[in-house]
């Protein structure tokens, strides 16, 4: 790990959330910038051009340390705080002791308060918010009250090498540089926490898609529990039923009563409503294959019905080609309809099964009902059509070849076979059910697991819902203020000349009323003094009474004569007033002037004015 990367981690701690380790970091990270590029730097400065202000970046150094060994200490938020505040700080106070009243601030040095007037919002959260107010407010008072404070230090120091020079171009560069670090490290957290906020949507995405599959899961364990319970009644009602279907095809040699038989029996027994059986047929021995129904139970009319299939035609075509069940739960009403004594109705569930052994097709067995058949019904189906396509295998075997002994011998064959299967399943779904539990414990630890995170995701989402109210409200309140400040600045521009100046006269504001009396564009009156509408006529002493009256924070009142850009003349009742700071003294002035259209009657008031001031 490197110098820079040790720095940054000074009092990182696992025992602290990301966030916090994250602000420990940038103050660390903000400490070795103002070390490196503004204390050490002004530091060798002071002493070669102030040597008497030279202890105040030496307080910068000793601050960053501080900082430093805050962190390292575990008082991270007292270094947080004097990472945030000591760079202002100490700007403003080497600005004060540097500058003398009534002088401009340096550009380089507003620059740096003002990119660390911006820090508090770099090292602290807004889950920290006070923290972040302290040290933003503690920022804004000294950044609005340095003018103020020049009064107090009068040293008298020349501050040309920060003003010009080499000095001035490289500490503009460095101030800039500050600032497009700090801009640059705000965007970034920005950046990260727009990453994080994404990688938390994602990964609640993924949580309830997990919760989601866990209680899918969840049901189909304990759906496969219910299953287990009734697994052996099940199984019994299925064995059964193969038992009554096979002492069918031991009773019956004959295919086509042995189809009618088991037909009847499987849907009474199923619990369905019609039911067919269809055989696979050939006209010669090498002929194209068809499928030709032997048997029906309860079957009524159906569109288009054929006693023929050929193979792909259809749904019993196409099941004879898949090798493989249909199941249909949503059948066209003019498919097929069961009839009773009391009216028909389409069925809702129709299974086409083949009857097939080695890969062989023998037929194809086709149930409909009113119900959704049960899986283990299903299952019944698939067993049987195992069971009876080899029967009706060996029928065709017995009317062919009449060994009857050697049939028997295959169906003892198959049903030991089947026992064995069934013995087998058995032990595979006592594994299953082994299987089940362990999940399930699984399942409520990482269910506990997902209610503790939606719990904590319920309280962001309620901190996030009151903050988004609050802001709304504000906003709602800035818009009617906006309205109202409007509607006054409307006001005063249609019948008041205002405007505002600096402590030395130089004009800041202007509204439209002026312009449309002085016929100065804004441009050509901002910065400029008030002079510029100073007409011949006017006393000096006039003006002596003014600013005597304004700098002692007192309200002028006078008729002045006034000169506007072509020449013309217009007549004012001004009104000037200071603006005064929270000790009293002026910061700038406001004038507000009331056009006189009369000239005569201006001529006589501006005469009465001169009267009273003895200058006439």
């Amino acid at each position: 790990m490197n110098i820079f990367s040790r720095l940054q981690h000074i009092g990182v701690d696992e025992a602290y959330t990301e966030y916090v380790n994250s602000k420990i970091k940038l103050s660390n990270v903000v400490a070795l910038f103002n070390l490196l590029l503004v204390a050490i730097p002004f530091s060798f400065i002071s002493f070669i051009h102030v040597p008497n202000l030279a202890f105040i970046p030496l307080l910068g150094i000793v601050a960053v340390a501080l900082t430093w060994v805050l962190n390292y200490s575990k008082a991270i938020y007292l270094a947080r705080i004097i990472s945030a505040i000591s760079p202002l700080f100490l700007t403003a106070l080497f600005t004060i002791y540097l500058v003398d009243e009534g002088e401009n601030i340096p550009l380089v040095l507003a620059l740096f308060m003002l990119v660390f007037s911006l820090v508090p919002f770099l090292v602290f959260d807004i889950r920290e918010k006070s923290y972040l107010i302290f040290s933003a407010s503690f920022n804004f008072l000294v950044f609005v009250t340095i003018e103020s404070s020049l009064a107090f230090f009068t040293e008298g120091f020349d501050d040309s090498f920060i003003t010009e020079g080499f000095l001035y171009s490289i500490n503009f560069t460095v101030s800039i540089l500050l600032a497009f670090l700090i801009v640059f490290m705000m965007a970034y957290i920005n950046y990260r926490a727009e990453l994080k906020s994404q990688q938390l949507i994602e990964d609640n995405e993924k949580q309830t898609k997990e919760l989601h599959d866990s209680e899918n899961e969840l049901k189909q364990n304990l759906e496969e529990v219910r299953k287990s319970q009734e697994e052996e009644k099940n199984r019994a009602w299925v064995t059964e039923g193969l038992g009554r279907i096979n002492n069918l095809t031991r009773q019956h040699d004959d295919p086509e009563v042995l189809s009618k038989e088991v037909i009847s029996e499987i849907v009474k027994y199923s619990g369905a409503n019609q039911g067919a059986l269809y055989l696979v047929e050939k006209e010669e021995e090498d002929s194209e294959p068809y499928l030709e129904m032997k048997s029906a139970f309860a079957f009524g009319r159906r569109k288009k019905i054929k006693d023929k299939v050929k193979v792909g035609e259809g749904l019993i075509g196409q099941c004879y080609l898949e090798k493989d069940m249909i199941f249909l739960t949503e059948v066209p009403d003019d498919f097929v309809r069961i009839k009773s004594g009391l009216g028909d109705a389409p069925p809702k569930n129709i299974v086409i099964m083949p009857m097939m052994t080695n890969e062989k097709i023998e037929g194809i067995l086709e149930i409909a009902s009113f119900e959704i058949l049960e899986d283990y019904k299903v299952d019944y189906l698939k067993k049987l059509g195992e069971s009876l396509a080899t029967s009706f295998s060996l029928n065709k075997i017995n009317a062919n070849t009449k060994r009857l002994l050697e049939l028997s011998q295959e169906q003892e064959e198959q049903m030991r076979s089947q026992a064995e299967e069934l013995h087998q399943n058995m032990e595979e779904l006592q594994a299953t059910q082994e299987e089940m539990e362990r999940k399930n414990k699984e399942t409520e630890e990482q269910n506990q697991q997902l209610q503790q995170q939606e719990e904590e995701l319920r309280q962001n989402m309620e901190e996030l819902s009151a903050q988004s109210d609050e802001m709304e409200k504000q906003m709602h309140e800035m818009e009617k203020m906006q309205a109202e400040m409007q509607a006054r600045e409307q006001i005063l521009n249609e019948s008041t000349i205002v405007s505002e100046a600096d402590l030395f006269g130089t004009i800041t504001y202007v509204n439209q009323k002026l312009i449309d009396t002085a016929k100065y564009s804004r441009e050509e009156m901002i910065g400029k003094p008030h002079s510029i509408f100073r007409h011949p006529d006017m006393p000096s002493e006039v003006y002596k009474l003014l600013w005597d009256t304004i700098k002692s924070g007192n309200v002028f009142r006078g008729i002045v004569k006034n000169k506007a850009k072509d020449g013309s003349v217009y007549w004012v009742d001004a009104v000037i007033s200071p603006v005064l700071d929270a000790e009293g003294k002026p910061k700038k002035y406001v004038g507000v002037r009331y056009v006189i259209e009369q000239e005569e009657i201006a001529q006589k008031l501006f005469d009465e004015q001169l009267k009273k001031l003895g200058l006439k």
